[in-house]
């Protein structure tokens, strides 16, 4: 799509594959450490620091703190998903611009001629 040098805009349809293909396999890392290493730790039990640990909230500390770290890495898989869709869709946009445009070209040329 277009020549560098020459104006317009220059896309390698190559480079919009690679990222989103690239991307997917990130947020599902990021989910999968939300939901397998964090997810013990949001259920500790009100003792698992001892009684004293009850008693001064540390358990029930620690479980809403990783409650809200595990929302947040949900939230962050979630965008960068969203990321690669976009990135996509951001390919099919170009290919339907220059589609448009070359048509519309082609027809003025031709309505020349």
């Amino acid at each position: 799509m277009g020549q560098p040098g020459h104006g317009g805009y220059d896309a390698e349809e190559e480079a919009f594959h690679q990222f989103a293909r690239g991307v997917d396999p990130i947020a599902e890392h990021i989910r999968e450490l939300a939901g397998g290493d964090l997810s013990g730790h949001a259920e500790l039990a009100d003792d698992a620091f001892s009684k004293v640990g009850n008693e001064v909230g540390l358990s029930a500390a620690i479980r809403d703190a990783t409650r809200q770290q595990i929302g947040e890495l949900n939230g962050l898989a979630d965008s960068t998903g969203l990321m690669g869709q976009a990135v996509r869709n951001t390919w099919n946009n170009y290919q339907v611009l220059e589609d448009d445009h070359t048509s519309t070209l082609r027809s003025t040329w031709d309505d020349r001629a």
